[in-house]
């Protein structure tokens, strides 16, 4: 099939373009005809809390982690630009002919883009189908709930990644198609690799710039409200001295010092290490083998890539029972699960998970080997494709 695939690419930074990037390369390994469209403007400055919307350092593939992709499908071609519209119709005319079309959402602020592409490629009788990484936003935003559900209204198709999402959607728009897709996972590269047990651990602590700690708790990703980092700064102060954490991640609620202040409160600050930054593709698979146990302390989500991340390392993962969360983790198999925003289950939670890492991590490793592979994302998004493009003669 031919199919049109829109959402950010490399040298754009963050898990959705990393995803955009493995999910072309799996489409075509299956044989597909992958034309890939991404943006040329993606967030206005003034929008973005961020210090960059862009990898750091290397390649397009070598920051997009897909240097396996190299020769199987070409470059994206930056054309989007979210507030562009003269860009919507050449966005919509690249996907001409293609069998269906699949656009990344995961904010309303896409909206106008997104309808208006839609129905453009509607015109070239191409189907629309919404891969929706969150069906809604996760801070406030004026009315984003409601435009979200219109605009997602003009699609044909949808693909979610948890559960929850799915039931919403199938009750929202009936009769129209919804994969429920869990989030791949890929064991990221480690330049400490070749080296075995505790040596690959202080080595990649080393190269961070973390202090040795004899048991290592890691918070990975940007630190946005939603994920509950205060609740898991109590839960550290509830648990032994020897346990460290370790917060990876640029800083959007709140800034460093809001932490290091409250760490202090909490009497913990000589056992939090903070490492307010994006971290290069090249430092994450570092920064997980460092850790012995990844908690989400989410206080809400739609679905985690960090999850899948932590169980390709053999980490053991303890999470908030919110969302697509469960999902992933066996509670009591591969991690734990608790109430959100609750600091005693939490402590709780992390303690077991360190007295059992070994087994856990290991029974986490195989889960995701087992069934969290790009070649079954691949082939649910061909499956769906396929559904749509046969429909197209009942419009």
């Amino acid at each position: 099939m031919r199919l049109a695939l829109i959402g950010p690419s490399a040298p754009l930074r963050g898990g959705i373009a990393q995803y955009h990037d493995r999910l072309a390369a799996a489409l075509a390994r299956r044989g597909h005809d992958v034309r890939r469209i991404s943006y040329r403007r993606l967030y206005p400055s003034l929008f973005f809390p961020g210090r960059t919307q862009y990898e750091p350092g290397g390649t397009d593939d070598e920051r997009a982690g897909t240097g396996d992709a190299t020769g199987v499908v070409p470059p994206a071609t930056p054309l989007l630009d979210s507030i562009g519209p003269r860009s919507w119709a050449r966005v919509a005319a690249a996907a001409a002919g293609c069998d269906a079309a699949v656009f990344e959402w995961w904010h309303p602020f896409f909206a106008p883009a997104f309808v208006a592409i839609t129905s453009l490629v509607h015109r070239r009788g191409v189907p629309m189908i919404a891969f929706c990484h969150n069906l809604e936003p996760h801070e406030p935003v004026p009315a984003g709930r409601v435009v979200a559900r219109l605009a997602l209204g003009r699609a044909d198709a949808f693909v979610v990644q948890s559960s929850s999402e799915a039931a919403v959607l199938r009750a929202r728009y009936p009769g129209r198609p919804v994969a429920c897709i869990a989030h791949p996972a890929e064991r990221p590269l480690c330049p400490h690799e070749s080296a075995a047990g505790e040596p690959v651990r202080a080595a990649c602590a080393a190269a961070l710039g973390i202090p040795p700690a004899p048991r290592r708790v890691l918070f990975f990703g940007y630190v946005r409200a939603y994920k509950g980092l205060p609740t898991l700064l109590e839960a550290v102060a509830h648990l032994p001295a020897d346990v460290q954490l370790v917060v990876a991640g640029e800083i959007y609620h709140h800034d460093a010092a809001w932490y290091r202040a409250e760490a202090e409160r909490l009497g913990i600050a000589d056992r939090v290490v903070l490492l307010d930054r994006f971290l290069a593709s090249a430092e994450v698979g570092c920064c997980l083998r460092a850790a012995d146990v990844v908690a989400l302390p989410y206080w809400s989500a739609s679905q985690s890539g960090v999850a899948p991340l932590a169980m390709a390392c053999g980490r053991a993962v303890v999470a908030s029972a919110v969302g697509g969360l469960p999902d992933l983790i066996r509670s009591g198999e591969t991690g734990f699960l608790v109430p959100p925003r609750d600091p005693a289950a939490l402590a709780d939670a992390i303690a077991r998970a360190l007295a059992d890492a070994p087994r856990l991590g290991a029974a986490a490793a195989a889960e995701a080997a087992r069934t969290l592979t790009w070649d079954t994302t691949a082939a649910a998004v061909e499956e769906l494709a396929a559904t749509v493009s046969a429909a197209r003669g009942s419009w």
